[in-house]
């Protein structure tokens, strides 16, 4: 990577270790109140004589110090999460890098890149964060590490102080690549309604053509034990046209066509078949 290709580079703010290491506060002191209101009352039911003199030796061995070891180990690991993670926006891609005890890092190709959400929780609002959820076509992922296996975005960046910089500059690659060329705007739009027309007569015909075109898409697909949205990622295209492929609905390009075969290690002939 050379430095004309780094267009920004970023970090998250230690406020986002603050705010998981209040949700955590939060949810074991919850759990210890519920595990301690059943055990006394347990202890009251079954045996009356009890002496409560027992309750602070109770208390400091079940659940003060429990309680200080995860909260200790808490706190250590979302500080070294925030300072293990870091993202770029590159001239191609979006490169998000995360982990504590496992790194890994996740290239998101501008090209594949449909939306940007970005949310802002209770807890984010408590401490000034936002969220940025980059979705791609076809695929989604753990990027976000340290969500302790909830599903999300390939692309994940939590604990931001100002979202708007980095979907500005996603925003700006995104732009970059689906510029029109010099040149050639008055041949491709004008005249304008006749450029639609042209436009709609090729998608009609495309779509009809499909018509007369028997597929094993699906069969090839199941046998190999990949899903829809896996080959879909795999070649480069979103679902749906994965979907309307295997009806019969679509007729592909070459070059997608070889890109399925490769993938499902067969011909091109062995996929598609016209009637």
């Amino acid at each position: 990577m050379s430095k004309r290709d780094l267009t920004y580079i970023g970090r998250i703010s230690r406020n986002y270790a603050k705010k998981q290491i209040l949700k955590t506060i939060i949810g074991y002191l919850l759990f210890y109140a519920s595990w301690m209101i059943i055990t006394f009352w347990l202890l009251y039911v079954f045996e009356p004589k009890f002496q409560f003199d027992w309750i602070l030796w109770i208390l400091l061995y079940s659940i003060v110090i429990p309680f200080i070891v995860v909260l200790l180990c808490t706190i250590w690991y979302f500080y070294r999460y925030v300072k293990m993670f870091s993202f770029e926006v590159l001239d191609s891609d979006l490169v998000i890098q995360h982990g504590v005890f496992n790194r890994v890092r996740a290239t998101i190709p501008h090209s594949r890149i449909q939306n940007i959400n970005i949310t802002n929780g209770v807890f984010d609002r408590m401490f000034k964060t936002y969220t940025v959820k980059v979705e791609t076509a076809g695929a989604s992922g753990t990027a976000g590490g340290g969500g302790r296996g909830h599903i999300r975005p390939e692309g994940y960046i939590p604990g931001l102080i100002d979202p708007n910089i980095i979907e500005e500059k996603i925003k700006e690659r995104l732009a970059k690549y689906s510029a029109i060329p010099s040149g050639l705007e008055d041949k491709i739009f004008k005249p304008e309604e006749l450029a639609f027309d042209n436009f709609i007569s090729y998608i009609l015909s495309k779509m009809r053509e499909g018509e007369h075109l028997q597929t094993t898409i699906k069969e090839k697909r199941e046998n190999a034990n990949i899903s829809v949205a896996g080959l879909a990622e795999k070649v480069g295209v979103p679902i749906q046209t994965i979907n309307y492929l295997e009806e019969g609905r679509y007729n592909p390009s070459l070059a997608l066509a070889y890109r399925i075969a490769g993938v499902l290690q067969c011909k091109i002939e062995d996929l598609f078949k016209l009637v």
